[in-house]
């Protein structure tokens, strides 16, 4: 069975209580009942001095007349009343009683009488207690020679009394030292036990990662310091847990992302050996022609232009993946400048107007006259290369409209098109290298499927967010956003 401190506590200090006012009483009484006692033997050896006194007077009287012991002992000793404050009794030496003296007027008697008085007889002095009297002999001398045999019966009533009621205080103010001690120290400790107990509670809820569920204590003392230990100790533990789990977090994001760029870094492999061989096979397919059938015009004709557009695709792609892997490498220094953005875009949309117009297409544009600080080279790439993606996913005799203005501190850019549009399972890939919502449409057109991820990344290295809103057949409106 488990004690509690509290029990441990109150019964230790009761213990300790009782301990100490028995050792009180036992050192206080014991030295009354000896002083007591010294007092008692004064008093009868005194009295004794005073009975040998009076003997030595009158035997010296008796020298110079006549007389005897006895006659001195049976003359008129019980008449002084300095012989008479304490019962007594005079013996001759053989034990016969001479004279005697009592209170009450009764003689004493001593069942050890006769022990005694051969023992005074015999030159020694005794005494004896029975209930509240001493029984006192001792022999009186004259010139060394026993003359008589004193017996004093001396009442200890009084000092008795005293003794017994100041043994009955103290038992008394012992009991109730005890029972309020008992009382005082339960309330104490009741206190100190109940402080404890919050600290432990605390300490439980640190064990179940409980932080905030304490039981803070208001005190001065050791305990206090404890309580304000075990708080900073709580805090340093929650802090130290937060940091390996944002330590943990941060690590399983890493490792996240590695495992995306290793997989994005295969799928980049495959799709860029895909894409460039697509090109060389169609290259190599028309020069076998060319050197098969070398007399035939119309094919040379053919073949020498087909080669050169798949080598111009070619030199796009090289261009396009070497930017977009220079991008994801390395963290060039914008050349960031203030610009005023009506007139970049106006100047961009009147050079892709003679391309808009050779594929039949209406290209309208409004851009506000907004001041901003931006790489103007990135921003050319961004334009351009969306407003050149509206081109090639157009439809026939389609439009382009592109517009920009200030709203809440941002500016927003948006290039919409009414071309073919982007179903909801493809607008979350359409950022990924190499990857073209329609494959065969992309290589009529001259599309590798580089030009969004690549504008996401000029876009973010500007502090922009870039958005879509498309639906399949309804066009495509890519929303570009910088902050002021």
């Amino acid at each position: 069975m488990k004690i509690g401190i509290k029990f441990k506590l109150i019964a230790f200090t009761s213990s300790l209580l009782l301990i100490v006012i028995l050792f009180l009483s036992i050192l206080v009484l014991t030295g009354i009942k000896n002083f007591q006692n010294k007092e008692d033997q004064a008093t009868l050896f005194k009295q004794k001095d005073m009975f040998e006194q009076y003997f030595s007077e009158r035997s010296s009287l008796d020298d110079n007349g006549s007389g005897d012991e006895t006659s001195l002992a049976r003359g008129s000793i019980f008449n002084k009343s300095w012989l008479r404050t304490i019962p007594a009794s005079v013996y001759d030496t053989k034990g016969e009683l001479l004279s005697g003296f009592k209170a009450d007027g009764n003689l004493n008697e001593n069942k050890e009488k006769d022990v005694m008085l051969q023992y005074a007889i015999k030159g020694k002095i005794s005494y004896t207690r029975v209930k509240d009297v001493i029984y006192f002999y001792s022999p009186i001398k004259y010139k060394n020679n026993i003359v008589a045999i004193l017996e004093l019966e001396y009442s200890v009533k009084e000092s008795s009394l005293f003794y017994n009621n100041v043994k009955q205080m103290f038992y008394g103010t012992s009991f109730i030292a005890l029972i309020l001690g008992t009382i005082l120290s339960i309330l104490y400790f009741l206190n100190i036990t109940r402080d404890i107990y919050k600290m432990k509670n605390s300490v439980e809820n640190i064990q179940k990662g409980d932080f905030h569920n304490l039981q803070p204590i208001n005190r001065n003392d050791e305990l206090g310091d404890l309580d304000k230990g075990l708080v900073f100790m709580s805090n340093t533990i929650e802090k130290n847990i937060l940091d390996l789990k944002v330590e943990r977090d941060s690590l399983n994001m890493a490792v996240e992302k590695l495992q995306k760029m290793d997989k994005q870094q295969k799928e980049f492999i495959g799709n860029v050996t895909h894409e460039f061989k697509t090109p060389i096979t169609t290259i190599k397919a028309y020069a076998d022609l060319i050197g098969m059938y070398e007399n035939d015009l119309t094919l040379i004709y053919e073949g020498s232009l087909n080669i050169s557009r798949e080598c111009d695709r070619l030199e796009t792609m090289v261009d396009r993946v070497l930017n977009l892997s220079a991008l994801e490498k390395y963290d060039f220094e914008t050349q960031k400048k203030e610009i005023n953005l009506k007139q970049i875009l106006d100047e961009i949309c009147e050079r892709m107007m003679g391309k808009t117009r050779k594929n039949n297409l209406t290209f309208k544009y409004n851009i506000e006259n907004i001041i901003i600080t931006i790489d103007v080279e990135s921003l050319r790439h961004i334009i351009i290369n969306l407003i050149d993606n509206a081109i090639k996913y157009n439809m026939p005799n389609g439009s382009i409209n592109v517009k920009c203005y200030k709203t809440d501190n941002k500016i927003i850019l948006v290039v919409s098109d009414t071309g073919i549009g982007i179903s909801a399972e493809d607008i979350s890939k359409i950022y990924e290298p190499f990857y073209r919502v329609q494959a065969h449409r992309s290589r009529e057109t001259g599309g590798v499927g580089l030009g969004l991820a690549l504008v996401k990344k000029l876009v973010e290295k500007q502090q922009g967010v870039i958005k879509v809103k498309s639906n399949l057949n309804e066009g495509s409106s890519f929303y570009i956003e910088f902050s002021l």
